[in-house]
């Protein structure tokens, strides 16, 4: 009987990071697993309890914090924030815009360290919490360089979280191949109204992408013209994390390519 209630603990796990942007009702779940409501509402009731899923005004489940803590320390062998924060900093001087490091925990990506520019946006996007992989910059970077992701995105809805989200499979699959030949990914205020988001990756090998740079600006304070400016320099600063992990240039594992506006710029 334990076993099975640990086996159904982590298909729910499974379930709710694989529906992570949009996330999952109590009848789906329970319809996934071939469960009872009620036995799968005191699974859910318990885990909720623990932390390791949250449930949101919508009813819709989501991962929790404390599941999103044992990720992340998981990760921390890999120092990589600590690594970058340095450089993150940097960034975010020369920028003046809120800068993020986004990590991917298996079917989710997150941001795992922020640093405030001096131009900061007004919009407290919480550590931990899963960011929408359809309209995200740093979300859209990770499904563009990942089969599993890509997939796993287009199977599902692709919720308006704004008017300017993308909502078709149609639409956003040459945004991913777009993504995919220039080297980075951005997000014109289809999160959240008002931000225009920027990401590059961070490659530690030949298809191993570790983590991505994520910049987050006011819409109203950067113009096409600022656009190559802001992606070169997230992307020596993903240089200059690479190196500080002693690695290769990230330049011999995929080339940058020179930083254009793109149809989904800010105007």
């Amino acid at each position: 009987m334990a076993t099975d209630k640990v086996q159904r603990l982590v298909e729910v796990l499974d379930l709710v990071l694989v529906r992570s942007s949009a996330g999952v009702r109590l009848s789906d779940i329970a319809q996934e697993l071939q469960s009872p409501l009620s036995s799968t509402h005191d699974l859910l009731r318990s885990m909720t309890k623990a932390g390791l899923v949250a449930v949101d005004a919508e009813r819709n489940y989501r991962i929790g914090p404390r599941f999103v803590q044992l990720a992340l320390a998981t990760g921390d062998s890999l120092d990589i924030r600590v690594l970058a924060h340095a450089h993150l900093e940097q960034l975010a001087a020369e920028l003046n815009h809120d800068v993020y490091l986004a990590i991917r925990v298996d079917h989710a990506v997150t941001y795992v360290d922020r640093i405030p520019g001096r131009g900061r946006a007004a919009v407290d996007i919480r550590l931990g919490d899963p960011v929408p992989l359809h309209t995200s910059a740093a979300g859209k970077l990770y499904c563009a360089f990942s089969e599993n992701l890509e997939t796993i995105v287009l199977s599902g809805d692709l919720p308006a979280l704004t008017s300017r989200s993308i909502t078709s499979t149609i639409k956003f699959k040459p945004q991913l191949r777009l993504i995919r030949e220039r080297g980075y990914a951005i997000s014109n205020e289809e999160t959240i109204t008002g931000i225009v988001g920027f990401a590059v990756p961070v490659w530690a090998a030949p298809g191993r992408l570790v983590a991505a740079v994520h910049v987050s600006a006011f819409r109203d304070l950067i113009s096409d013209a600022d656009v190559p400016k802001i992606i070169s320099t997230m992307q020596n600063c993903s240089h200059n994390i690479v190196r500080a992990m002693g690695l290769q240039k990230s330049g011999d594992l995929a080339p940058d390519r020179p930083a254009s506006v793109p149809e989904s710029a800010p105007a």
